[in-house]
């Protein structure tokens, strides 16, 4: 089967975005996304509420994530959006279950598959909370739009905007709070279960 063009675009986007953003923390995650692998599959497109706000945060991005935003907003309809919990589980609040969604790129799941680096794009709106939670995977949060309040560890509370890079090691406790507008960030994993469904603390 024959990769769709504009798969082609997405991934050419989400790697070049983490190839060409040059933060010490991305860095760790530069050999897993030049050899993420070479296996594409078809991804069933699912829509979710979150995804809405997509296009109005294009607007709050500055001039290094505005591009990456502009691809995922045109290619909404077509993404596989999802969310990691569900209403019955009572880990994160109805308010965030009706405010949230991610759609991946790279990763198990595919389109296109890795079991090295996960990659994609994640959505919460004005005032959600993400409360604490930990897993074995490494990730990185690069804020696309929108802010957020982190609390990583044992650090204090922290502020990150647009084109900021929140790096959080495996295993370690982290929790934020986003602010008055929607918040988007690409995300990336590795070194663990990239699907794995995290704990909460």
């Amino acid at each position: 089967m024959s990769v769709r063009i504009n798969d082609l675009e997405l991934l050419e986007a989400v790697r070049e975005f983490a190839l060409t953003h040059f933060h010490a923390d991305v860095e760790r995650f530069r050999q897993s996304m030049q050899d993420w692998g070479n296996e594409w599959k078809a991804v069933a497109p699912t829509q979710l509420l979150a995804a809405d706000f997509l296009h109005d945060s294009i607007n709050a991005g500055n001039h290094q994530t505005r591009p990456l935003l502009e691809v995922f907003a045109r290619h909404k309809q077509r993404l596989h959006w999802e969310q990691s919990y569900r209403k019955q589980d009572a880990v994160v609040s109805e308010a965030m279950l009706s405010a949230y969604a991610f759609a991946e790129v790279i990763g198990n799941r595919g389109p296109f598959i890795s079991d090295r680096i996960r990659a994609g794009i994640a959505i919460w709106g004005p005032n959600i909370e993400y409360p604490r939670h930990q897993h074995r995977a490494e990730e990185i949060y690069i804020v696309l739009a929108g802010s957020a309040r982190f609390k990583i560890g044992d650090a204090d509370e922290v502020n990150h905007s647009v084109g900021d890079s929140i790096f959080v090691a495996s295993n370690t406790p982290h929790e934020f709070r986003t602010g008055d507008q929607t918040f988007v960030v690409y995300y990336l994993w590795q070194s663990g279960d990239l699907r794995e469904i995290s704990s909460f603390v």
